[in-house]
């Protein structure tokens, strides 16, 4: 079967699924409310993120920090099989006993025997079986991943890059996102030229002030999604012109249109 669908776990609210099978997913740089963990079954890809572009096999399980930019590329639409869960941060605190979670990208090459283990345990997640056998499978995949990563993962800001105006930018958007933002609003705020906030912005974050807004509005859609708003209601909520000008967006960061992804 084709295509891309999105499944609900009952555990706590805290887990969504998402199913790709050689299907475009997102075409777009993006990032995501939660934190997730992929696993790729069929095929390769690129993966675009601040610190480099890194290449991710099939039989490859990988982590993805909470809000970082990325973009996943695969070489053949027709090959191209993976799983995704995102997992709220509120289950890392509770599992990991840590207020401040300091996840970092990481993947992880599976030989056939792991592969397997790992496929069964989405497949049992997928199917709401979040028991304590399976949950601490997936908190040993995480150490896993987390002693596996690169020490040196972190991209250096240039020197240029005026840190804490753009730090209180993105604090100014984080807040005021769904309002109708401009770059001249942003400049007045961060006493900054238009031109260095879209470069030093883009530097920082990974994506320009227009698409972070974008993706945040996009993240809270799904939200709305799930409590059954209406679709028009919704656009006019997140700041787009109209239902189509939502859906064209929405398909762009998710893959599939809003009512793909509430069936």
């Amino acid at each position: 079967m084709q295509g891309i669908r999105y499944y609900f776990n009952d555990y706590g609210g805290n887990v969504e699924i998402k199913k790709c099978e050689n299907s475009i997913h997102s075409c777009k740089e993006h990032f995501h409310d939660e934190i997730s963990i992929g696993l790729v079954e069929n095929g390769k890809c690129i993966t675009e993120m601040q610190s480099g572009n890194y290449q991710i096999l099939e039989n490859t399980i990988l982590i993805i920090p909470k809000n970082t930019v990325h973009k996943c590329t695969p070489y053949n639409y027709k090959n191209w099989n993976f799983r995704m869960i995102y997992i709220n941060e509120d289950w890392f605190k509770t599992v990991f006993n840590k207020e401040n979670m300091n996840i970092k990208f990481s993947y992880m090459k599976l030989n056939k025997a792991q592969f397997q283990n790992a496929y069964k345990l989405f497949i049992s997640i997928e199917n709401n079986i979040m028991n304590i056998e399976n949950e601490t499978k997936l908190i040993n995949y995480i150490s896993f991943l987390e002693s596996n990563r690169d020490k040196n993962w972190d991209k250096q800001i240039t020197k240029d890059t005026n840190l804490a105006k753009v730090v209180g930018i993105k604090k100014y958007i984080d807040k005021n996102y769904l309002h109708n933002l401009t770059l001249k609003d942003l400049a007045e705020i961060g006493h900054m030229s238009k031109y260095s906030i879209v470069r030093q912005f883009e530097n920082c974050y990974g994506m320009s002030p227009h698409k972070y807004i974008t993706n945040l509005r996009i993240n809270y859609a799904k939200k709305l999604i799930r409590n059954n708003e209406d679709f028009a209601d919704i656009a006019l909520e997140t700041g787009f012109y109209d239902q189509s000008h939502f859906t064209k967006y929405f398909k762009d960061y998710t893959g599939v249109t809003p009512g793909a992804y509430k069936q």
